[in-house]
């Protein structure tokens, strides 16, 4: 019941039956839009139903054959049996939005996107995106410290994406080597694009797709010229914006160990991401953002993580300390400077 598409699509068909509708006079949307939301609104209920009623052992997404079936079981009640016994006609133009809606529900539904492959599709839309949604906002939580910290001799930028961070990095840090990791090959592509559309060369960085969920692939860098293949205690520099909050509690672990190996005693982590403030309104409106965001990117991406787990207690574990914290955007955002002494 909280599958995102079939929120979605009772949104779209209460957004139809009382707003477009009666404003609108398109036939399409008078006759046939809310017969392609049919599938993807009916049928989540209706295996709840049989779920309960033991007729189907697990929770799992729809089979096709499940989707199939009531899509023609659907058609048959409503365009051959409701006309002899309702005052309607059937129309078969019904049964091709019926099926229209089953087969879009039948891709999302069982061929989920990976996250590398959603954020593929994101990548050449995230920028305008993000200025259209939060202005200035994560950028300036993006660089709070950035002219703060020494010059660091080599850095590794962490779900860089496209090109945000690394390009004022580039232009505060000319002489860093830095290697720019993503899951996402488009996003690479935009950070190098972004790199070249502000003039900027990208001598000295890498540009490395790897998913840091595969564990020790992490600490295998290529040695692309960077002499960094076996990066343990390598980087000086280690920037992680928004990058963290796209974990599960166990992945996040993981994480923080796997890149905690690679930072030099003494060495900074930078880190920009949300938060939930403790209490009070402030707290409520976090919470109705992150809810919205972590439903569109698990739609979108098949995003891991479903909420924030905070890292704090997991970098205090591997040995860093918390310098400094800078809190924005009424508690949402925050920006952290941690710096490694464990050794």
């Amino acid at each position: 019941m909280f599958d995102p598409l079939f929120l979605l699509c009772c949104g779209l068909y209460a957004a139809n039956r009382w707003w477009i509708k009666p404003h609108c006079h398109i036939e399409f949307f008078h006759s046939w839009f809310n017969d392609c939301l049919l599938i993807p609104c009916a049928l989540p209920p209706l295996l709840l139903v049989h779920r309960e009623m033991g007729l189907r052992p697990r929770w799992a997404m729809p089979t096709v054959g499940e989707i199939a079936a009531h899509w023609a079981g659907w058609s048959v009640l409503f365009e051959v049996i409701g006309p002899h016994i309702m005052r309607t006609v059937g129309d078969p133009w019904d049964v091709v939005a019926y099926a229209g809606g089953a087969v879009v529900a039948a891709g999302v539904w069982r061929f989920p996107a990976s996250p590398a492959r959603g954020f593929d599709l994101l990548a050449p839309h995230y920028r305008w995106m993000e200025r259209f949604l939060a202005g200035s906002k994560l950028q300036r939580c993006r660089t709070a410290f950035l002219h703060s910290i020494p010059a660091p001799q080599c850095a590794l930028l962490l779900g860089e994406g496209n090109g945000r961070f690394l390009v004022p990095f580039r232009r505060a840090f000319p002489a860093a080597k830095c290697v720019c990791m993503d899951a996402s090959a488009g996003m690479l592509a935009q950070a190098r694009q972004s790199l070249e559309a502000a003039g900027l060369p990208i001598d000295n960085i890498e540009f490395v797709q790897a998913d840091v969920l595969e564990g020790t692939k992490l600490l295998r860098i290529p040695d692309c010229g960077l002499r960094i293949s076996q990066p343990r205690n390598e980087f000086d520099l280690l920037v992680t914006n928004f990058v963290l909050d796209c974990f599960q509690p166990e992945q996040l672990a993981g994480v923080v160990e796997s890149l905690a190996y690679t930072v030099k005693p003494g060495g900074i982590w930078l880190v920009a991401d949300f938060c939930e403030p403790a209490s009070g309104f402030r707290k409520w409106r976090a919470r109705w953002i992150l809810g919205g965001m972590y439903l569109f990117f698990g739609w979108a991406t098949a995003l891991p993580a479903a909420r924030l787990t905070p890292p704090d207690e997991m970098l205090t574990k591997h040995g860093f300390v918390l310098r400094e914290r800078r809190v924005f955007e009424w508690g949402l955002l925050h920006s952290d400077l941690w710096q490694q002494v464990g050794g």
